[in-house]
């Protein structure tokens, strides 16, 4: 898992890349095991319900897990996300931010706080309470402090 003040790898999200949208603004990184499970659901749901607050705040949100790139769309479009999914299945962003289960290749659940300076702000880890990453994120991108 990568620490607070970790340089952030970048990666692709759709035609943009993860610096281009540091460029504009900062991100929230939320990786998990897979799509269409119980906690993925809750997770990617308190990132929906919390989004406006997240781009008044100045960050964007991007998921990442290891399903195909079918899987992740069918996902985005049953909750209709307002943020990208990014499918990695050969695991190489997993590795990068330090994220994959070994032996197993799914995303651990962790979630990364990424300022416009491409470095890890604040990183989250919890398998089992999917909806700390939501409060946590978005309580860390409200309080008073430098903008991304």
């Amino acid at each position: 898992m990568l620490a607070v003040g970790d340089a952030a790898p970048d990666f692709a999200v759709g035609d943009r890349s993860l610096y281009r949208i540091l460029g504009k603004q900062g991100a929230v990184l939320f990786f998990f095991p897979k799509a269409f499970t119980p906690g993925r659901t809750r997770e990617a749901g308190g990132f929906r319900r919390e989004y406006e607050t997240f781009r008044r705040a100045g960050f964007e949100i991007v998921g990442v897990s290891a399903d195909d790139a079918e899987t992740s769309e069918r996902f985005r479009a049953s909750l209709d996300l307002p943020y990208p999914l990014v499918s990695d299945p050969d695991g190489r962003v997993l590795r990068a931010y330090g994220v994959r289960w070994p032996f197993v290749g799914l995303a651990r659940r962790v979630s990364y706080v990424v300022g416009r300076d491409r470095r890890i702000q604040r990183a989250f880890s919890s398998e089992l309470d999917a909806e700390a990453h939501v409060s946590g994120a978005c309580t860390f991108v409200s309080s008073p402090r430098p903008r991304p």
